[in-house]
């Protein structure tokens, strides 16, 4: 006879299916010990950064022990959206000042909510006495961990979620739920491959990364992203060399294995066409500015990823990018 969460499990599986998530799979709500101590020590030691949230202890409340969320989550879906496409992959390769390809099109942000919206709603008509909560970045969860320990991805040395077929290019998002769901089938639990690989280490040139840990503070994304101290091109900003890129960094990610078989299949493709590279990243009039004005800014990059740093740290990272280029 058929366990009943194991029904249930198929019908959630389908209806997330349906918006387009290519990974889905479920877990108990709750972290692990030894991660709650690395991330215990990764806040004691400050490698967050200017991320100071993540320090704070509403956030730890939530990431920890799902505190104040308003109801005890059980369970969580992990849900794996893939944002990959022949079309980004061709334009990384022609681009001077480089962008991560998750940043090439719409916000993903965005997206993912209204995709989620859609699932809530469904799940709640489904299952009306229980409680739905989706999170896209707006909740401080360890998504990365939950998804790894729903078993449908491994976490590489990169700290990156890596799928056998899939490679690393896409986004997460988790729902959590006071719906029992079980844990993973142990049989079905894809393990580390990453084996005695380790090119995504050596590739890093601000050595960021050691084995499965990474320093936000050394990071080419932190860098470009999170990192707004500065608003301009200064002597201690340009202690790291970004290596052209000016928005993000898929350094570790393009010199993974498991994304350069992808690559050679060519088959991995988002069924979201907002996804797709914006049309201004081949205008050679936006080629062509060195700086961009607020207006600019504003217009290229409204709705992007990109629109959150906003355009005086965007300038910053070009000129960032040209002194490096003169030296």
């Amino acid at each position: 006879m058929t366990n009943p969460i194991y029904q249930i499990r198929s019908q959630i599986k389908t209806i997330c299916e349906a918006e387009g998530f290519s990974l889905v799979g479920f877990t108990e709500a709750k972290i692990p010990n030894s991660d709650r101590k690395h991330l215990d020590e990764w806040i004691q030691e400050e490698r967050f950064g200017e991320m100071v949230w993540f320090a704070k202890d509403h956030a730890v409340g939530i990431r920890n022990d799902f505190q104040n969320l308003g109801f005890v989550p059980k369970s969580v879906i992990c849900l794996g959206f893939i944002y990959r496409s022949s079309q980004g992959e061709e334009l990384l390769s022609q681009m001077e000042s480089k962008v991560s390809r998750y940043a090439l099109g719409s916000d993903y942000h965005l997206i993912l909510k209204e995709k989620g919206n859609r699932i809530l709603k469904t799940l709640r008509e489904k299952f009306s006495g229980f409680k739905f909560r989706q999170s896209v970045d707006s909740l401080p969860v360890a998504e990365k961990i939950l998804t790894r320990e729903s078993g449908i991805v491994w976490q590489g040395k990169n700290t990156n979620l890596i799928h056998p077929k899939l490679g690393s290019y896409f986004f997460l998002s988790t729902i959590l739920t006071d719906l029992e769901l079980g844990g993973p089938d142990p049989e079905e639990i894809i393990t580390d491959h990453c084996g005695s690989c380790r090119k995504c280490l050596d590739v890093c040139p601000t050595n960021a990364l050691e084995a499965y840990q990474i320093d936000a503070r050394k990071c080419i994304s932190y860098l470009t992203i999170e990192d707004r101290k500065e608003t301009e091109a200064t002597d201690s900003f340009l202690e790291w060399d970004r290596k052209g890129w000016v928005y993000g960094c898929d350094l570790c990610q393009e010199v993974c294995p498991w994304n350069a078989n992808v690559a050679k299949r060519n088959e991995v493709e988002t069924s979201e066409n907002e996804f797709l590279p914006r049309s201004f990243w081949t205008d050679p009039n936006f080629l062509e500015k060195e700086s961009l004005t607020k207006q600019e800014f504003d217009v290229y990059f409204k709705d992007s990823p990109i629109e959150r740093i906003g355009f005086e740290i965007w300038n910053r990272n070009l000129k960032q990018k040209k002194i490096k280029e003169a030296n």
